[in-house]
C-alpha cells in the first residue's frame, strides 16, 4: 500500500461547519482525491446528515448529482450504534443535486444506482458492509474515477481488514498518511 501525505494531494482550506466524523483536514483530502476525477457524478454511502455531502457541493462546481445512501436502522457494529442520523441528509437537502436514498446497504441492487465517478465508503464499518459497498462502487465507477474510504486504521471498526481483504484480491488501495482515509483510483 502506498501512502500519501495529505501536500501531494492538494489539499486547501475550506469553510466549515464540519462533521463530527470527518474533520476539516479529512474532509479537505476527501475534496482534493474527489476533485482529481473531475465527477459529475458522486455517490456517498453513509451521509448520515449530510455535512461533508454539502461541504463537497460546495467546492465540486463539476458535480451536478450527489447521491447520499443512509438508513434509520441501527449499524451492525455497537461502536456505531450512536452514529444514526437522525434527519438524515438534512444539511445537503437544500442542493437540487442532492438526492437521498434512505437505505441499508447490504439490501442495495446493483440496478438500485448509476454510473458514477466518485465515491465515499463511510457508512456501516463492518467487514461485510464495507466489501458490499466496495464491490457495488466498483461495477458502477467509470473512468476515471475514485473510490475513497474513511476510517482506515480505526482498530474499533472493521475497515482496515476489508481493505486488507480487498488488497490481497489485487485492489489497487492506498492510504493518506496521518488520516483515517484510503482510496483507489479506477
Amino acid at each position: 500500500m502506498r501512502r500519501f501525505t495529505s501536500d501531494e494531494l492538494g489539499m486547501a482550506r475550506i469553510k466549515g461547519p464540519f462533521s463530527k466524523y470527518l474533520n476539516w483536514r479529512e474532509t479537505a483530502i476527501l475534496l482534493a482525491l474527489v476533485k482529481s476525477v473531475s465527477p459529475r457524478v458522486m455517490i456517498e454511502f453513509g451521509c448520515n446528515e449530510g455535512v461533508t455531502a454539502k461541504r463537497l457541493l460546495e467546492n465540486l462546481p463539476t458535480l451536478e448529482k450527489y447521491i447520499g445512501i443512509d438508513t434509520p436502522t441501527k449499524p451492525t457494529l455497537v461502536c456505531q450504534r450512536t452514529e444514526t442520523p437522525v434527519n438524515a441528509g438534512c444539511y445537503a437537502a437544500d442542493d437540487p443535486r442532492f438526492f437521498y436514498l434512505e437505505s441499508r446497504t447490504q439490501v442495495l441492487r446493483i440496478k438500485d444506482l448509476e454510473p458514477c465517478d466518485a465515491v465515499f465508503i463511510d457508512g456501516d464499518h463492518s467487514m461485510a458492509a464495507v466489501l458490499h459497498e466496495a464491490l457495488m462502487a466498483k461495477h458502477h465507477l467509470r473512468s476515471p474515477g475514485i473510490m475513497v474510504f474513511h476510517d482506515f486504521g480505526n482498530p474499533a471498526v472493521q475497515v482496515t481488514d476489508a481493505l486488507k481483504q480487498l488488497q490481497d484480491e489485487g485492489w489497487p488501495i492506498d492510504c493518506v498518511e496521518n488520516s483515517w482515509l484510503a482510496f483507489m483510483r479506477c
